[in-house]
């Protein structure tokens, strides 16, 4: 999850909001999966927002740390997460701070759009040691209908050329799949309407519903193209991962 760079007091307040309700749920589902792909004692995410993914991954035992533009998102972050102050660092996820291969994983959640991902793909390796996860916005024709009903911009990472970027750079993919079927939609994310109300006994069984369409629309190949979300795994190659 990245900084909202100039956006207004109210709209912290709003974001914060709509973590403790439905989407709080769906976000912190999301963060399961992606930790679940995480074999390395030391994280980073890149565009870490309010630290909500960094939270988790300390909470299971890693190593974690996140960076991001936003002052004001960290500085909510470290007052939501006081154990975390120290291990959100502010500052541009393309310009790192750290020695070669400092991290045995690095994640991007949600943040690869809002940068010039072409660009900063080789000094998000150069800090890599052994795996990157990306998780983002999947660019089918739910996700641009929903974004242009709510009149809502952003820039697209598609998984293709992804994914022939990141083999470009040594990287051998291990693991890319859809999620979000129904769930997010209804949370309405941080930008979207929000349709279930903050009832959190209806949060795990819209939750196990997702799951449930989800894995019927892969097993007939259409998840790609109904999904909201995707994520990959790459593996960096013996010779460090950069071409």
């Amino acid at each position: 999850m990245i900084g909202f760079g100039a956006a207004a007091e109210v709209d912290y307040n709003r974001h914060l909001k709509r973590l403790q309700g439905f989407y709080g749920a769906v976000a912190c589902d999301q963060n399961h999966s992606i930790l679940q792909l995480v074999n390395g004692a030391t994280v980073l995410e890149l565009g870490c927002g309010y630290g909500t993914f960094v939270e988790e991954a300390t909470k299971r035992g890693k190593e974690a740390f996140g960076r991001d533009i936003d002052f004001e998102t960290l500085v909510i972050g470290k007052r939501t997460y006081p154990f975390l102050r120290g291990k959100l660092i502010q500052g541009d996820i393309g310009h790192l701070p750290f020695k070669a291969k400092s991290f045995h994983t690095v994640v991007l959640r949600e943040s690869l759009h809002h940068v010039s991902w072409e660009e900063i793909i080789s000094e998000i390796l150069r800090v890599c040691q052994t795996e990157i996860i990306i998780f983002e916005p999947n660019p089918n024709w739910f996700l641009r209908l929903a974004r242009r009903i709510i009149s809502h911009k952003d820039q697209e990472v598609p998984v293709k050329p992804l994914l022939r970027l990141l083999e470009g750079h040594g990287v051998v993919i291990q693991e890319c799949h859809f999620r979000d079927l129904v769930a997010f939609p209804l949370s309405g994310g941080f930008v979207g309407r929000e349709f279930i109300p903050p009832i959190k006994i209806l949060f795990p069984l819209l939750l196990g519903m997702d799951r449930l369409c989800r894995g019927f629309f892969h097993l007939i190949k259409i998840d790609r193209a109904t999904c909201w979300r995707y994520l990959v795994k790459g593996v960096l190659n013996e010779s460090g991962g950069r071409g």
